[in-house]
């Protein structure tokens, strides 16, 4: 199969929310669940200046809009980066006491200072 992606990834584990998914109209705001507000905190497993590679607690459908709050480390701090996206796959793994799920997300509506951030940050780790 022919490699798709315009861009290595760069393995690196970082913190990632998922603040909302608009899929097909309906829009879901988990930080205004009550009951279960970390919910959608999940790991981001890697990264390019064009998407990432998300270990998911649910399922989320494809081609969902997503907006996300993460926190990649370097040397000196945390960086926070906040993105859109669109969930392009995703895949269900069977781990030793529970299932999970593998996401790709591919950036759209990067801010200039996000993108240049994002860049800096993956070229460190790639």
């Amino acid at each position: 199969m022919k490699e798709r992606r315009k861009h290595k990834r760069a393995k690196k584990y970082f913190a990632i929310n998922i603040i909302s998914v608009n899929f097909d109209g309906q829009y879901l705001r988990f930080d205004k669940h009550k009951t279960n507000p970390k919910f959608y905190d999940e790991s981001g497993i890697d990264f390019s200046p064009g998407g990432i590679k998300i270990m998911c607690s649910k399922p989320l459908p494809e081609e969902s809009k997503i907006q996300m709050k993460m926190l990649i480390p370097d040397e000196k701090s945390l960086n926070l980066l906040r993105a859109n996206g669109t969930i392009k796959w995703f895949k269900q793994v069977k781990g030793k006491h529970k299932k999970y799920f593998l996401i790709g997300v591919h950036f759209r509506d990067l801010t200039q200072d996000c993108k240049k951030k994002l860049v800096t940050l993956w070229k460190k780790y790639k």
